[in-house]
């Protein structure tokens, strides 16, 4: 059958239908996901080495381009048991949310810290404008967002992800830009 050339209406259309295809298919993947999670696949993470490679991935994002990324590794040789996909998954969400509240040019730090009581703590701080306390509040709430295009399950996702880890997240933000961290049980200690 011979293909047939579309008008530039009906190739608008197109691009249009495939848009919200592709944005209902994230959206149900989603939804899936925070209402029936997988049970996780633990097994032994070397904190500092993994965020490095996740970061070379993250930086090739489209949110992360223009942004410049940097990663402090403040502890070495840390260990956690955790499961690789969902907390990859976690960092992407964290730092995907930092990529788009900062301008093109400005800087996302990461990093990790050894905390008494055998935690580590992987914090994720760009220096955007504040977040009024009324939405900060509300911001792991399932279904909550301030984007116009967002499904309000990523930091539900990533909450339920971290507190299932045994771990504890938490958001501050005031002038000096956002601080998105999680803290996890270091290994030798769980």
């Amino acid at each position: 059958m011979p293909k047939k050339k579309l008008s530039v209406e009906s190739q608008e259309r197109l691009s249009l239908a495939l848009g919200e295809a592709a944005r209902l298919e994230r959206l149900l993947s989603e939804i899936l996901m925070y209402a029936k999670p997988h049970p996780s696949k633990l097994e032994e993470l070397e904190v500092s080495p993994l965020i490095d490679e996740w970061l070379m991935e993250i930086r090739e994002m489209p949110e992360a381009q223009n942004r410049h990324l940097h990663f402090a590794p403040l502890c070495s040789g840390v260990k956690i048991l955790g499961d690789r996909d969902k907390l990859k998954q976690v960092l992407i969400n964290i730092i995907r949310n930092a990529c788009e509240a900062i301008d093109a040019g400005k800087v996302v730090h990461c990093k990790i810290e050894q905390l008494p009581l055998d935690q580590v703590c992987i914090s994720v701080h760009n220096e955007g404008k504040p977040i009024p306390p009324e939405v900060l509040a509300n911001l792991t709430q399932p279904f909550y967002s301030t984007k116009p295009t967002g499904t309000g399950l990523g930091l539900a996702i990533v909450k339920r992800i971290i507190t299932d880890h045994q771990g504890a997240f938490s958001i501050q933000s005031d002038r000096s830009g956002t601080i998105v961290s999680f803290q996890l049980p270091i290994k030798n200690h769980l």
